[in-house]
């Protein structure tokens, strides 16, 4: 046999058996892959938008649980950058609700709480999707349950004329309370009569302005 063929065909009998090893290791790291457990999908957080400095701002109202009161809501003046979306300012609003009070106010929700998205849904709904860290960083109770549920949904009815009810996700889902008490499963509605403000004109004793 002349030697360039027997060259050859060692040549590639070596691809074959390198080719056959690879293709080995590839099946055993497809299989090592598919024993792993499935991933869960990191939330896409959202940051808060980005806006010019020299941007139009407006006044806002945060509702806060009242440190000294049980069950209160207290009011507290921020600014915020004007938008035309409703949703880029509903972003700005839960964003500062979750940083938290200016005024020694009590946390609205647990400040490992991050927002995953706002939607706007039908007419009058804005759809708040926040991680699972608001239910289970919670430290329960009814009232602190209503003043976080309703801190989230006062401060964006009261500011955004757009929306007249709040439904709140956890973590892209729809879930039966924030921690074990109101339900979430439908669009709440504003409610002012925990707050010292009983409409949307009144502006007495807000506090807190940045």
């Amino acid at each position: 046999m002349p030697r360039h063929i027997r060259l050859g065909m060692m040549v590639l009998a070596l691809l074959l058996v390198g080719g056959a090893v690879y293709f080995m290791n590839l099946q055993r790291q497809v299989q090592r892959l598919a024993d792993l457990p499935p991933e869960v999908r990191a939330p896409a957080l959202m940051e808060e938008p980005a806006f010019e400095a020299t941007a139009p701002r407006k006044k806002v109202v945060l509702f806060f649980a009242s440190a000294e009161v049980d069950g209160q809501l207290e009011a507290e003046e921020r600014e915020i950058y004007a938008s035309e979306e409703v949703t880029l300012e509903a972003k700005q609003i839960l964003v500062a609700l979750i940083k938290g009070s200016l005024s020694g106010h009590m946390p609205a929700l647990p400040a490992e709480t991050r927002l995953r998205e706002v939607y706007r849904a039908e007419a009058g709904l804005l759809v708040v999707d926040i991680t699972g860290e608001a239910s289970v960083r919670h430290p329960g109770g009814i009232t602190g349950e209503v003043s976080s549920v309703y801190s989230v949904v006062n401060s964006l009815t009261h500011n955004l004329p757009e929306v007249s009810e709040v439904q709140i996700l956890i973590d892209g889902a729809e879930a039966d309370t924030l921690a074990g008490h109101i339900d979430l499963r439908r669009p709440l509605p504003q409610d002012l009569s925990m707050t010292t403000m009983q409409n949307k004109d009144e502006m007495t004793g807000i506090s807190g302005q940045e």
